[in-house]
């Protein structure tokens, strides 16, 4: 009998492992190179745009997290099963996200065709810009500062800037429905972890590790096989996000757990009483401000360690992924239901690490503790807090208390992160130049005091005893 259980619960874990990977591998493929992809000239595959419209496309991350919570409450914890849910809005995001890319393909032969004609107008040594660009290129000389100023002036052509508008806000309308659905794909996940697995505290981690392995996949199939700064990934998301939506229907039936209560419970709104207790609200603040310092690294890292002639930038940041997946693994043996804190605190102190490393810029370093703090940061900050919450909340509101950090760090922590990052990079900005350092310096100073914040004040409740 109890060979049977195990055997059952073992199904359980693998069903719910290969649901992790198929829709990190979708989020994954896409995420750290599509900045790059946008910000880039023409000439180098890209559409041009402006790091504020960068910002904003990445802050439908934002918007999609502050929609979906809305709803989850209602969908998932009092209206349907959970697993049908989370399947047609992957099934959407599939739709959006082939929708996004086919309009990348329809835009850029009208910006490379802006941009060339305005580069024919620009004239450096007798020879227009691109043409004495190419000459420097094929002698293997650096790019001359006049080519350089020419080229910045190129890109700041009204005709080319209109091109990039007009581009624009289809994309951000296309990304925004994408993310609208992603966000609530992705709480989804969460819950349907929760719920389906016997110990929570114990098990979520190790289904959870197969999302990054998933995410690390992506990462090598797009470095490898494709093109990493261009609309292929999109693409390569849309796919991931169609394969994990029609798997989602094979998933354990996960109904709703507020069946049958009142409206107002409907909306998950009972869990605002979780503010109530202080320590609750410090994990809320500090996740908020977490998630906005983590914006730097999510949009511009890609960009960073291109800029500090790392090759293969994409597939070394996998590096953070493989590390995430060994704290993964490591978690359960570090029994989180007694070192919840401790725990937590650790994943603050390898944010703070991973920007402290990155300010400093010395690649040997940023290969070796910069990128893979990152991987560490979340294992032990945002995937012990979804045990926390777990713990935190009764079991018919715990969707809707995984909506509410969905709404506040995933939504507005995301916005406030990439409205921040943007004008701080923008204001270190000059052409195409980017002086790295100063914008590090922001997300250390912000960790370093969630750190000692989090020590002081933050007093995670005991184990529960009963089900509420």
């Amino acid at each position: 009998m109890a060979g049977d259980t195990e055997a059952r619960h073992w199904a359980v874990r693998t069903r719910l492992s290969a649901m992790m990977f198929l829709f990190f591998f979708g989020l994954g493929a896409w995420v750290v190179t599509l900045s790059t992809y946008l910000m880039s000239a023409p000439i180098k595959g890209g559409l041009n745009f402006t790091t504020a419209q960068v910002g904003l496309i990445y802050s439908t991350f934002a918007f999609g997290g502050m929609a979906a919570p809305l709803s989850i409450g209602l969908l998932a914890d009092r209206l349907f099963r959970a697993e049908r849910v989370f399947g047609v809005a992957s099934l959407i995001g599939a739709v959006t996200m082939a929708a996004a890319g086919w309009w990348c393909d329809v835009t850029f032969p009208r910006m490379d065709a802006a941009y060339r004609e305005a580069a024919a107008r620009h004239i450096v040594d007798g020879q227009p810009v691109l043409d004495r660009l190419e000459k420097l290129r094929k002698e293997g000389e650096p790019v001359a500062e006049p080519v350089r100023k020419a080229l910045d002036e190129v890109n700041d052509e009204p005709a080319v800037r209109r091109v990039a508008a007009d581009a624009f806000w289809p994309l951000f309308g296309l990304m925004l429905a994408y993310c609208i659905a992603m966000q609530l794909a992705n709480t989804l996940s969460t819950v349907l972890g929760l719920r389906n697995v016997p110990d929570p505290a114990r098990d979520f981690s190790r289904v959870r590790l197969y999302g990054t392995i998933g995410w690390i996949v992506s990462g090598i199939v797009v470095q490898v096989f494709f093109r990493p700064a261009t609309s292929d990934v999109l693409y390569i998301g849309a796919i991931g996000s169609a394969l994990v939506g029609v798997y989602a229907f094979t998933l354990p039936a996960t109904p709703p757990l507020g069946a049958g209560r009142s409206a107002f419970e409907a909306f998950g709104l009972p869990a605002l009483a979780l503010f109530k207790d202080r320590s609750f609200v410090i994990f809320v603040v500090v996740a908020f401000l977490a998630t906005a310092m983590n914006q730097f690294y999510v949009v511009y890292a890609h960009r960073y360690l291109i800029d500090r002639g790392v090759p293969g930038a994409a597939l070394v940041m996998t590096i953070a992924q493989v590390v995430e997946v060994g704290c993964m693994f490591a978690l359960p043996l570090m029994h989180p239901k007694h070192w919840m804190k401790s725990l937590m605190l650790l994943g603050l102190a390898g944010y703070t690490l991973r920007s402290l490393v990155l300010a400093i810029g010395w690649v040997p370093a940023v290969l070796a503790l910069g990128v893979p703090m990152h991987g560490l940061g979340y294992t032990f900050f945002f995937l012990v807090a979804a045990t926390y919450l777990d713990r935190e909340a009764p079991p018919h509101l715990r969707g809707s208390a995984q909506g509410i950090i969905t709404f506040i760090a995933g939504g507005i922590g995301v916005l406030a992160g990439n409205s921040v990052s943007a004008a701080i990079v923008d204001r270190c900005r000059e052409g195409t130049v980017i002086d790295w350092t100063p914008v590090w310096e922001m997300p250390l100073a912000v960790c370093a005091v969630l750190v000692i914040a989090f020590l002081l004040f933050f007093r995670p409740p005991p184990e529960r005893k009963t089900i509420v």
